[in-house]
């Protein structure tokens, strides 16, 4: 009787320890793995001194669409999406110091193409012979969090890649996953697309302003 108990103890004490040897081992692979999503946030290569902003892609590899008005219907004729990220990332790299090349000089040299992905923004940018490090941005989620006359945020989820056009290669990127970009209050829709635009470029081009600022 009592060497029947001892076995079922053994086998109760026993089972736990491969268990928790799989929970750090998760552990420390999630941790691994964060570490090498954030290296990809660093700061690019000091030798990047001039960009080209090209038209941003939806998370097809096609043009932004429209924005529609919704529900309010008050306002003045909208900007697109893509001028205002274009609008304001042209504006954040000129603040830290980069030679951005002027929005309209890009849209006529390169006859306003929208790149799929970062090789064909490589392609674009060479192609018309801007000498400049290509910015492709992907617009994976852009929407309001539910149907709404006014909001406080707006849900979004983008990319932001800097391209070598030479090599094609992707010399920084970020991901900002889909998570809301706060207001700052209650906005009609026109005005809440706006400032989601510059809050959302000032937030993911910020490692490019660190790197000038050492």
């Amino acid at each position: 009787m009592l060497s029947r108990i001892d076995a079922i103890l053994k086998r109760v004490v026993t089972v736990p320890f491969p268990s928790a040897w799989l929970v750090a081992l998760g552990l420390t692979t999630a941790i691994l793995g964060s570490v090498g999503c954030a290296s990809r946030n660093s700061p690019p290569p000091p030798t990047i001194r001039r960009i080209a902003v090209l038209p941003p892609s939806d998370a097809a590899g096609g043009p932004l669409g429209q924005m529609r008005r919704g529900p309010d219907g008050y306002g003045a004729p909208w900007q697109s999406l893509s001028a205002l990220l274009v609008g304001e990332a042209t504006q954040q790299l000129g603040r830290y110091g980069f030679d951005v090349v002027d929005s309209a000089v890009v849209a006529s040299t390169t006859q306003g193409r929208v790149p799929s992905n970062p090789e064909t923004a490589a392609e674009i940018v060479r192609s018309a012979g801007l000498d400049a490090t290509a910015l492709f941005i992907r617009v994976r989620r852009w929407e309001f969090p539910y149907p709404t006359m006014r909001t406080s945020e707006i849900l979004v989820s983008l990319d932001a890649m800097l391209v070598d056009p030479t090599s094609r290669q992707v010399v920084w990127e970020v991901h900002r996953p889909t998570k809301p970009v706060p207001l700052h209050g209650a906005l009609i829709a026109g005005q809440a697309h706006a400032v989601a635009a510059q809050e959302v470029m000032r937030e993911v081009l910020a490692p490019l302003g660190e790197r000038t600022a050492r």
